[in-house]
């Protein structure tokens, strides 16, 4: 092909820098075909590397979705900001030369926004409102026939009403403890646990929690993440993750690790076919969907919730290294058309963990002590006063742990049940 004959480059624009870090054009089967275009806040520029900026064509910094933004909503780019940079790229690129891509929660309906409003492929915001209101999520699986936990909406005006009648009419559904959980969240943030009716007298007097909440049953059992990569309604990768603690432990100091498990391990099958049955139900999207469920010591498989997007970015890194495959490319392609070569880095078994943190100021950080090779990232410095960790975002720090020797790098994640990575003044 001439140059005069070669097409235009596709235009991809990401929403967000959420993803990079598991994500490399160089592996494009030809990084000429494709040009990228970036759209993140001012708070989430910051996360963008050197080399990083430099896959670029350009770099926009648009307005938060807030003004004075919270942590979890300091990268949720503004929809209408957004549409704008996207709207002028059109002016001179075709619309089916142009995707928009996005791997963070809080930017998913903000970019199904702009495919909407701009014509372009990919989901829309009724594709992707199943994937975060999470009772329209539950409502969709419990009638596909998944077990879910039993919920229904928090109701303000039942609790003004009567408090311990509420109380009491809730614990006769879900029984205690109970879970009450923001319908639109991600991360566990402004989940709250009911385990007396102290807890539940302790909440505001009016009912009113801040934004849509709902009550749910509590299950115990061991909490897994299924990862799935969907082309055209059907799963092209799955993979599943073993949580070590349940997430309501974290905030006591318990480390929130995770380690892939061997594809012949029997679970596997049986929590991807289940996560399958979940993701027919919502309308799967193409790209990344990230699963989670509950299984009891009854070895009955209990729905969690699911999003349209990866795990956190740790946790991607480790799948990617686990299962030798670029997952973030995986996505892209599918949903942009470019192709990407195989995975080039070094494969071995891998899992991640976050560090919470427990309210003080941090004396010393504690190393782990593993057979097995890891590379920790810590986030806070003896001396600094932090609060205690409240969700799974706000941690201390991430690390990476891997083997080539699978049952090695077992007895390192049980391990970690008993460390503790900061000791405070």
């Amino acid at each position: 092909m001439t140059p005069r004959e070669r097409r235009a480059p596709h235009t991809a624009v990401i929403v967000g820098t959420r993803g990079l870090e598991a994500f490399d054009p160089g592996l494009f089967e030809d990084r000429e075909s494709v040009r990228l275009i970036l759209v993140c806040t001012a708070l989430d520029e910051p996360h963008l590397t050197e080399d990083q900026r430099g896959w670029f064509e350009s770099v926009h910094v648009v307005a938060a979705s807030q003004p004075e933004p919270e942590p979890l909503l300091a990268a949720q780019v503004d929809a209408d900001a957004a549409t704008a940079v996207v709207a002028e790229l059109l002016r001179d690129t075709p619309a089916a030369e142009l995707t928009v891509h996005c791997y963070l929660e809080q930017n998913l309906l903000g970019a199904a926004r702009v495919r909407e409003r701009l014509g372009l492929a990919g989901p829309r915001p009724a594709d992707i409102v199943p994937f975060l209101d999470k009772l329209v999520m539950k409502q969709r699986v419990a009638a596909a026939g998944v077990r879910v936990p039993v919920y229904g909406p928090w109701e303000a005006e039942r609790h003004r009403a009567g408090a311990e009648r509420y109380f009491a009419e809730l614990t006769a559904l879900v029984g205690l403890p109970f879970v009450l959980k923001p319908t639109d969240s991600a991360g566990s943030n402004g989940v709250l646990f009911v385990h007396s009716y102290q807890d539940f007298a302790a909440l505001p007097a009016d009912g009113e929690l801040g934004r849509p909440y709902e009550y749910e049953e509590y299950i115990a059992g061991t909490i897994y993440s299924v990862n799935i990569v969907s082309a055209r309604g059907r799963t092209v990768f799955g993979g599943v993750t073993e949580y070590l603690v349940n997430s309501a432990e974290v905030a006591g100091g318990r480390v929130n690790a995770d380690i892939n498990l061997l594809d012949e391990d029997p679970r596997v099958a049986r929590m991807v076919a289940f996560a399958d049955r979940a993701l027919d139900a919502l309308g799967r999207p193409d790209g990344a969907s990230h699963l989670e469920l509950f299984r009891t010591e009854a070895d009955e498989l209990v729905f969690l919730e699911v999003g349209a997007r990866f795990k956190g970015m740790s946790g991607l890194a480790a799948m990617q290294r686990h299962y030798g495959r670029a997952l973030v490319n995986l996505a892209f392609e599918i949903e942009s058309g470019v192709p990407s070569r195989p995975y080039e880095g070094e494969q071995a078994y891998c899992f991640d963990a976050c560090l919470p943190l427990q309210a003080g100021v941090v004396s010393t950080l504690v190393e782990p002590e593993l057979e097995s090779s890891y590379e920790m990232r810590w986030t806070v410095a003896p001396g600094q006063r932090v609060e205690q960790t409240a969700d799974l975002l706000t941690v201390g720090g991430t690390f990476l742990v891997w083997n080539h020797d699978f049952d090695a790098l077992a007895r390192d994640f049980e391990r970690l049940t008993a460390y503790r990575p900061f000791t405070y003044a």
